[in-house]
């Protein structure tokens, strides 16, 4: 390379680092934490984690107004990626509280097997965990995008390791780890395809490709795009636990700890979805005038993107609902729960994917039967965003409630011989009475529990409605039947509904453990003040939702634009009003 090719790179290369400022700051402060604990004795692990993550926060910037985007060395800024940022850094934020567990603990000795507390190891693994994750949400390269996967996999299963190290959690771990390989290979073949199709790394080359009316190309693509696709939504799956790479999940969740479970309930689904987004963005074209234009390959890409996510959503909440409702443990039933929440998320890229197909497939100008208001603002990936976060704080809220309880009880009487290891919370049964002993962490669980229900007012009730809503809307105008694609929605929304009715019946055992039975051992709130921080954090943050989602609704609306194109003026005035309660 000339000097002078390396100094007209300099400007390039420096706006690269300066749009990743964010994720540096969190691998900054991970070493911090390395070697803080390794070399100064540093043994507030996850305050410095906190520091990192407020330092990232302050340099993440705002989500644009408009629909500008930024891209440089294979990072791409727009309203989807600070959206994707802003959440792993407010979910990162909760979750390091959750983790910590009893930073502050009372001095209780811990039973054999656990380990607790805010190691630096811990801590800064859970940093470069996150930072893999933020690159994920910014990443325009496929090469970015398999590095910032595989930036989330190897922290979690050596966090799954670290936290706990009895029998359970080495297991837990090991499933883990195995089935995250099969997962990165099989995404990693996809990645092949797509570079095969695209001659380029880079996203938006592929999607240039993909979109092409040229023969040869769209023949190519056409050929490659059922391997890349269903590799691709497999490795997705994986991560959002959902069918068929979702047996995993009751087994790792009972395994692990209760941050952990946390973790992996919510981060990993992050990263499934923001895969699935740039599996959109890639046929789904920036303007009405692109989409007329736009080839074969990529109405092709779609067709069969929406069909597979139609079918994996309705399977994947199904199977997971009905696995719930026998389970007797508390971790194991919100795993088989996480599993259905995969589902719900999966109506929302369905939604997307038709609508793209609907938009490509009409003539230029032509703008009829593009029923897209609803589907593109308020549904497709709008709603599985906004459900997305919603999910994700009430879930770690959840956990973060559980963490805190700690432990039941012992059976013993002094006198009758040494005090037996402490037990934690394992059973639903083990809740019982939980109002009368702990009122206010019971009332905690049951808002939790109601928002993930779909309860009004409550944030899972918009989120859930917005899903259904869009999946109605889509193809309006055609009349319903089994072979049609209204047909196909219709009969999704009903699954939707039906599968919020299934999953209400044990969400109120729960609640009805809590207020409605006497308390035989009781909790000892054990846990830690980080983990009722955390808490009382997601109560807050639910509550605001709930009486104002407008914000939310906005911030999710423009970051699913960003990954659905812009919307033509008579689609866009027909915008309906998003609530403000």
């Amino acid at each position: 390379m000339t000097l002078l090719a390396a100094v007209t790179s300099l400007p390039t290369s420096l706006e690269s680092f300066s749009l990743v400022a964010p994720e540096i700051a969190l691998v900054v402060a991970a070493l911090v934490a390395f070697l803080g604990g390794a070399f100064f004795g540093l043994r507030s692990g996850w305050v410095v984690a906190l520091l990192g993550i407020a330092a990232a926060w302050a340099l993440a910037g705002g989500q644009p107004a408009d629909a500008s985007t930024i891209t440089s060395g294979g990072v791409r800024v727009d309203g989807f990626s600070t959206f994707i940022r802003w959440l792993v850094l407010g979910l990162g934020a909760l979750l390091a509280l959750v983790q910590s567990g009893d930073l502050f603990a009372t001095a209780v000795s811990r039973g054999p097997g656990i380990r607790r507390g805010g190691t630096c190891e811990e801590a800064g693994t859970f940093l470069l965990l996150l930072a893999g994750l933020s690159l994920v949400g910014v990443a325009g390269d496929l090469v970015l995008l398999f590095v910032g996967l595989e930036l989330v996999s190897i922290p979690t299963y050596i966090l799954l390791a670290l936290k706990r190290i009895d029998a359970h959690g080495q297991e837990a771990s090991l499933k883990y780890f195995f089935l995250s390989l099969v997962s990165s290979s099989l995404f990693l073949y996809a990645a092949v395809c797509l570079y095969g199709i695209g001659g380029s790394t880079d996203l938006q080359a592929i999607a240039a490709r993909l979109q092409s009316t040229d023969a040869t190309v769209a023949g190519m693509a056409t050929i490659l795009l059922p391997a890349a696709l269903g590799m691709a939504m497999v490795g997705a799956a994986f991560r959002l636990a959902a069918v068929p790479m979702h047996f995993y999940a009751p087994d790792v969740y009972e395994g692990t700890s209760p941050a952990n479970a946390a973790l992996l309930s919510t981060l990993p689904k992050v990263a499934g979805v923001v895969v699935l987004a740039r599996l959109l963005g890639l046929a789904i074209a920036p303007d009405i005038t692109a989409a007329a234009q736009a080839g074969p390959a990529a109405q092709a890409s779609l067709d069969l993107l929406w069909k597979l996510a139609v079918v994996l959503a309705a399977v994947t909440m199904t199977v997971g609902n009905v696995m719930a409702l026998w389970q007797r443990n508390l971790r194991r039933l919100l795993g088989c729960s996480s599993i259905a929440h995969a589902g719900y998320l999966l109506v929302g890229v369905a939604v997307a994917a038709a609508a793209g197909a609907t938009q490509a497939g009409q003539p230029l100008g032509d703008t009829t039967a593009l029923d897209t208001g609803w589907t593109m603002v308020l549904g497709g990936m709008t709603s599985s965003l906004f459900y997305l976060a919603t999910y994700a704080i009430a879930t770690i809220g959840i956990f973060g409630a559980v963490a805190y309880l700690g432990h039941r009880w012992p059976e013993w009487t002094a006198g009758s011989g040494p005090r037996p290891p402490r037990e934690e919370i394992a059973t639903v049964d083990d809740l019982d009475g939980l109002a009368s002993t702990n009122p206010v962490a019971a009332f905690a669980i049951a808002a939790f529990l109601l928002s993930l229900a779909g309860m009004p007012p409550l944030p899972g009730f918009w989120g859930k409605l917005s899903l259904a809503a869009s999946a109605l809307q889509v193809d309006w105008n055609a009349a319903v039947s089994l072979d049609s694609r209204r047909g196909w929605f219709v009969g999704l929304a009903v699954v939707l509904v039906l599968n919020a009715a299934i999953a209400a019946a044990y969400y109120l055992r729960i609640i009805s453990a809590m207020y409605f039975k006497t308390t035989k051992r009781g909790v000892q709130a054990d846990g830690g003040i980080a983990a009722g921080l955390a808490m009382l954090a997601c109560l807050v943050l639910v509550a605001a939702v709930t009486v104002q989602p407008r914000r939310l609704f906005m911030a999710a609306s423009r970051a699913g634009d960003a990954v659905s194109g812009t919307l033509p003026v008579a689609v866009a005035d027909a915008r309906p009003t998003i609530p403000t309660r």
